[in-house]
Order: C-alpha cells, then sequence, then structure tokens
C-alpha cells in the first residue's frame, strides 16, 4: 500500500528539544525517528486490481507493486543491560493508488474511476533490542525483535459511468490485527559524546488482515466481500535518533 510519510523534520525537532545526559552520566534512554520503505506481499489486493477490475473491464491500473510504501516511525528505549533494550515502537501511514480511464461498454465508452485508499494505517509494538557487541563504540550493531498489533482503515470506490450508466461499488474495510517483526541494523554516532546516531536497519514483517467487509453498489458482486491486507514482507528503514 502506498503510504505517504508525514513530514520527519518535526518529530527531529522534538528530540532536539530532549534534555541531554548530564557529563559523565549514562543516558538510559534513546529515541529514533525514521522513514521505512516497504515491500508488503499484498497479493489478494493486486490480484483483485489486476484480474477482478482490469481483466474485466480491459483497464491498467497501478496495483501496490507499483509505488513507493512509506511509512514514518519511531522508537523509544530504555536500557536494560550493556547488551539489551527494549520499548516501544509506533509507525502510521497514509496513502492511495487512483486512475480514470475511458472503457469500452454495450452502451457505449464510459469512465471508469477506481480509487483504494487508506486513510489510516498504524502498529503500536513491544520491541527488543540486542547489541552483540555491547552498546559502547561508533558503530554498535543490532538485532531487533517486535510484536504487537496494527490497525487499517481503507476505502475502495469504482464507478462506471456515461450518459446511460451510472454504476458503482464501495467497500469500507478496517479492523485490527497481530503484527510480528524480527530485523538487524546498524547505529553510527555521530559525536565523541555519543549523543546523536544515525540508524539504518532492514527487517521482515508478518501482519495480515483477512475478514469479510460490507460492499454497496450496482457493481457489488455480493453484500460481503473478502477484504485481504497482507502486510507480510521486508522493508528497510533510515533514521536518527539521541540518547538522553
Amino acid at each position: 500500500m502506498k503510504r505517504d510519510a508525514a513530514r520527519p523534520l518535526a518529530l527531529a525537532c522534538i528530540l532536539a528539544a530532549l534534555p541531554a545526559a548530564s557529563q559523565g552520566v549514562p543516558a538510559p534512554w534513546s529515541a529514533t525517528v525514521y522513514l521505512q520503505q516497504s515491500w508488503p506481499k499484498q497479493t489478494e489486493t493486486n490480484r483483485q486490481i489486476t484480474q477482478d477490475i482490469n481483466g474485466t473491464f480491459g483497464s491498467h491500473f497501478q496495483t501496490w507493486d507499483d509505488v513507493a510504501n512509506l511509512s514514518l516511525g519511531a522508537h523509544l528505549f530504555r536500557e536494560l543491560a550493556p547488551q539489551w533494550k527494549a520499548g516501544l515502537e509506533f509507525d502510521y501511514s497514509s496513502g492511495r493508488i487512483h486512475g480514470t480511464e475511458t472503457v469500452d461498454t454495450l452502451a457505449g465508452p464510459a469512465a471508469l474511476a477506481f480509487e483504494q485508499k487508506y486513510s489510516t494505517y498504524a502498529d503500536l509494538l513491544a520491541v527488543a533490542q540486542f547489541r552483540p557487541l555491547g552498546g559502547e563504540g561508533r558503530w554498535v550493531p543490532f538485532l531487533i525483535a517486535a510484536a504487537g498489533l496494527a490497525y487499517e482503515k481503507d476505502t475502495t470506490r469504482l464507478t462506471l459511468r456515461n450518459a446511460f450508466l451510472n454504476e458503482g461499488l464501495q467497500v469500507d474495510n478496517d479492523g485490527w490485527f497481530p503484527m510480528y517483526t524480527l530485523g538487524l541494523g546498524l547505529d553510527v554516532y555521530l559525536t565523541e559524546r555519543r549523543t546523536w546516531y544515525a540508524e539504518l536497519g532492514a527487517s521482515y514483517a508478518w501482519a495480515r488482515l483477512k475478514h469479510s467487509a460490507p460492499a454497496t453498489g450496482t457493481l457489488a458482486p455480493a453484500p460481503t466481500v473478502t477484504a485481504d491486507t497482507d502486510s507480510t514482507g521486508p522493508s528497510v528503514w533510515l533514521g536518527i535518533g539521541r540518547r538522553f
């Protein structure tokens, strides 16, 4: 799903406003904001677009494989031991794919308009980070694991119109679902004081919302249809963090 991230600059300013640890006193907390690119499977959703819509009407609408899938996220950690940190992860995104094409019908050429809009995608996860070489040094590699809940709200609309036709379909879908991630990354401290750091990482997520959702309109094949949002897949992220 295309996820247009909010401006990360505002969160970076919040990090800058956090009080730094006193000289010589270890900083027990750290916070990171990051921009993430994901490659979700979305197998059933993409099949519905390519086969049920494009195959039926002869259109060429994009699928979620054709667009960027960006999200904005944040980590908040507390030091537990030289090799361990634990905390929370939050991610948010929204986005859409859409288009209008002219297709042939028995009633003559008609405008076919398609939109699939994710107004909200958010997750909140408990996360643990293991640093096999410890937390000291300029370069700190880590392994990361998380588990929690995600929420999604999306709407699919399809209309077919000309002087004789006024057909439509709308599917409203939302729900909570479990999410799990495993990954690895690297923190690179930017100064000798080890207050600010850049972070890069890669992970794999398991998350899927599959259930029946109400469908309305003359183009609806049934009162309910299968809504299957499969966010399972790899991702990479790049962020900036601060100890405090």
